[in-house]
């Protein structure tokens, strides 16, 4: 498994908690693949080639064949898998977002994810975040829908080691989290500022991403004037208490494979309001306000209408952490090494 040469975002964060859950079991022999860069003291297999270089594909395979390195089973779990001949692979793909607004990626990143066809014709077994996203595939790409398993994300051990805190001590903020790309729609989040109570903050937790300068620049100015908190490189403690203290989460997004802010947020007692894009509505299971092609002024309604109803707040604040306590790595890693064994013909 080769874990993501970067540490921030959902597939980082999927790589190092799945890692985590498959040591604890005993089926299976994991090797992780590292970055020469990355300085966690293990015995991981230290690659040159970053992530998304457009020779990945094929410096991979001499990377490890030149370390003598030789799997039964290679997981990329960032969709595109390198060339391995008679290596079963299994991929893990979280959306098909860059087929359907490729104007949002930029050109780099468009071209990495473009190799996903062509990488799926050696692709042995696909793992999905969603049932949205395995049709997706199967419908966009021709993909074997049953070689396809639907596995979710689970939530990071820690998170939710509190009892969730009561309306009445939490802080006078919604929550968005996630990069500052274009399908988070931070735009309208922005947008939804003039018509929100100035008494509610908004608070972005999120790293610089691409094509979105015009937002950046509308975030910084919003910041000077009190409106908005803008947070980058925040260690995960410090991102669990932002949660457990905002008044709501909020999920803009056109789309998501997953929507790991939703899980965070719900299992905090954080009650979530989403677009209800793509696979959101796996993950909150109807425990979410949801809001789809809402206007930035519907937005702001539902945001006030939620924080000054207490009974409304709470109903969504049990329902939420009682969603999310069904989701755990356990179960993702039992999942996972049953797609590897049907992988190597086991």
């Amino acid at each position: 498994m080769r874990l993501a040469g970067y540490r921030a975002g959902g597939i980082a964060r999927y790589a190092t908690d799945l890692e985590a859950a498959l040591r604890e079991r005993t089926d299976v022999d994991l090797v992780p693949l590292r970055s020469v860069k990355d300085e966690t003291p293990d015995a991981a297999v230290r690659m040159r080639t970053p992530p998304h270089h457009r020779l990945e594909r094929v410096a991979l395979p001499v990377e490890l064949a030149l370390r003598r390195v030789h799997p039964d089973v290679y997981h990329a779990v960032d969709l595109i898998a390198p060339l391995l001949p008679r290596v079963p692979i299994v991929a893990t793909i979280y959306d098909l977002a860059f087929m359907r607004w490729p104007e949002d990626l930029a050109p780099d990143g468009l071209a990495y994810y473009q190799q996903l066809p062509k990488a799926l014709r050696s692709t042995t077994e696909v793992i999905a975040t969603s049932a949205w996203t395995a049709n997706d595939i199967a419908e966009r790409l021709g993909y074997d829908r049953t070689r396809i398993t639907v596995i979710p994300l689970g939530l990071t051990p820690g998170i939710a080691n509190k009892p969730p805190l009561p309306r009445t001590e939490r802080g006078d903020f919604v929550l968005a989290v996630g990069t500052v790309e274009p399908r988070k729609r931070y735009d309208l989040l922005l947008d939804m500022l003039d018509h929100l109570d100035p008494a509610i903050r908004l608070v972005i937790v999120g790293n610089p991403g691409w094509r979105t300068a015009d937002v950046q620049r509308r975030l910084r100015q919003a910041a000077k004037r009190g409106q908005v908190e803008w947070h980058t490189g925040l260690a995960d403690a410090e991102v669990w208490q932002l949660y457990r203290t905002a008044l709501a989460v909020v999920l803009p997004s056109r789309v998501e494979g997953f929507g790991l802010a939703a899980l965070e947020g719900m299992a905090c007692g954080t009650p979530v309001i989403s677009s209800a894009g793509g696979a959101l509505p796996e993950v909150t299971g109807g425990a979410s306000i949801d809001l789809p092609d809402a206007e930035p002024d519907e937005w702001a309604a539902a945001i006030e209408a939620l924080t000054s109803d207490n009974a409304r707040w709470r109903n969504l604040s049990q329902a939420g952490v009682a969603q999310a306590a069904q989701f755990d790595w356990q179960s993702v890693a039992e999942a996972t090494v049953a797609v590897y064994q049907r992988a190597a013909g086991r």
